[in-house]
């Protein structure tokens, strides 16, 4: 065999290895993209949660943020569930923190198991009176979510 032979080789060698390599780098930016975007739709859950938590923790906070923007819809999920307007504002509230749990843990990359895990959480959590009416009665927690996972919580709520 001779040198030229042995350089051509060598040269099919290095241009397979470029490719790879490239291959491999387009499949870890990738695998990066769809990390930082779990990231981000983690922290915007994160972030509205704590908003919810907020508006549990401090009536006066809460009593501004729904003067504003009720339109009868606590008073009805009062009257619904036979307690006081103040309690159904925190249930609303304790609900919004849900909805935006389970929508950070189904918007984010997930396995069969993890998906199941929150079909069952869905399926018996979102059933409960309290809940279910704060589901379908509020005037900005379904408005506000992933039109996917309000379809998603859709079908696991009234197919059971």
């Amino acid at each position: 065999m001779n040198w030229e032979a042995i350089g051509a080789i060598g040269e099919i060698l290095g241009a397979m290895a470029v490719v790879m390599t490239l291959v491999y780098l387009a499949v870890q930016v990738r695998y990066a993209k769809e990390a930082a975007a779990d990231n981000n739709r983690i922290v915007r859950a994160s972030g509205v949660r704590e908003m919810y938590m907020a508006q549990v923790n401090n009536p006066e906070f809460r009593s501004v943020l729904h003067k504003a923007g009720d339109s009868g819809y606590l008073q009805q999920i009062a009257d619904d569930l036979g307690i006081i307007k103040e309690e159904a504002d925190i249930l609303d509230a304790a609900s919004g923190y849900w909805f935006w749990l389970h929508w950070g843990q189904y918007s984010s990359t997930h396995s069969e198991s993890d998906l199941q895990e929150l079909k069952n959480l869905i399926g018996s959590f979102y059933k409960t009176d309290s809940v279910y009416n704060c589901w379908k009665k509020s005037p900005w927690h379904r408005p506000l979510l992933d039109p996917k996972f309000v379809k998603f919580v859709d079908e696991i709520v009234e197919r059971q």
